[in-house]
């Protein structure tokens, strides 16, 4: 063998400009395909994450409304008439001392207008409602799982009053926060978060059929004198994501019972959840 043919048989070839730049190419290519499926599945689960935030604080939102109504107008076992079960205003929340205690810890802690159809310049800003029920050794708590003490209770007192419970929901519009105001705490407490509309509707039984009528809001309950005849409450509640959502703004109006709520222009995503209560005492 020659030294010229053994020169170029070790002679060693690379890749040409062209085959580096396709082969550029296509690696650029399958990165942007690997890096846009990460991010959409980011995406994907994230908003899936806010959708079930959004679901659980309408849950806790609905369930602890449900939970005090249910129980509005209760007499206790002493089977005592309560006449006002719905307050309209913070000057219908009284304290009473029974023995070392007073029955409403703070009364400042109560919006002005307790029981309302809540509006700001013509906009609706949203509800608030006070359930009222006697204490006694069954139930004896107030929305914010707050005891009314021993001596304060029906049956260990003489004066019905003292046994009075007292429980305001109400949105905080700031924070848009569900907000429950009780008889025997000292502030309130936030229930549940992204809720930014609530509505409530009275269910009136004027044939005592046990049958509710009609439903009012609170302007027509209060007007009409029927607060003894609510069998039943519609409740209502818009809950928004905590985090934008959508990629775009979108400026949506929503049907809460019998109000329209437009919603601000903004890429969070929202839903309304309703319930009905039924108001066990006045079946």
């Amino acid at each position: 063998m020659s030294v010229i043919e053994l020169k170029h048989k070790n002679k060693q070839t690379g890749l040409s400009l062209i085959e580096l730049l396709i082969a550029t190419s296509i690696g650029i290519f399958l990165l942007s395909g690997i890096a846009t499926s990460y991010i959409l599945s980011i995406k994907s689960s994230s908003n899936r994450d806010q959708f079930s935030v959004l679901e659980d604080n309408a849950q806790i939102a609905l369930e602890a409304i449900t939970n005090t109504l249910e129980h509005t107008g209760y007499p206790s076992t002493s089977n005592k008439t309560l006449v006002n079960r719905f307050v309209e205003r913070k000057a219908g929340i009284v304290s009473e001392t029974c023995g070392v205690h007073n029955s409403v810890l703070d009364r400042t802690i109560y919006p002005t207008d307790t029981t309302t159809d809540k509006t700001s310049g013509g906009v609706e800003t949203g509800d608030s409602i006070t359930g009222v029920f006697y204490g006694d050794a069954n139930f004896f708590t107030d929305c914010t799982g707050g005891q009314l003490p021993l001596d304060c209770r029906v049956g260990t007192t003489s004066d019905s009053d003292t046994a009075k419970i007292f429980s305001t929901f109400f949105l905080d519009k700031t924070n848009n926060t569900l907000m429950c105001a009780g008889s025997r705490t000292k502030r309130a407490e936030p229930i549940a978060e992204g809720v930014e509309n609530i509505q409530f509707l009275y269910g009136v039984d004027t044939g005592d059929d046990l049958i509710a009528d009609r439903y009012i809001n609170a302007t027509d309950l209060f007007n009409s004198g029927l607060q003894d005849k609510v069998i039943s409450i519609q409740v209502a509640i818009l809950v928004h994501s905590l985090l934008p959502v959508h990629t775009k703004k979108e400026q949506r109006t929503y049907t809460l019972l019998d109000t329209s709520y437009t919603a601000p222009n903004d890429r969070k995503q929202r839903k309304v959840f309703t319930t009905t209560i039924r108001v066990r005492n006045t079946l």
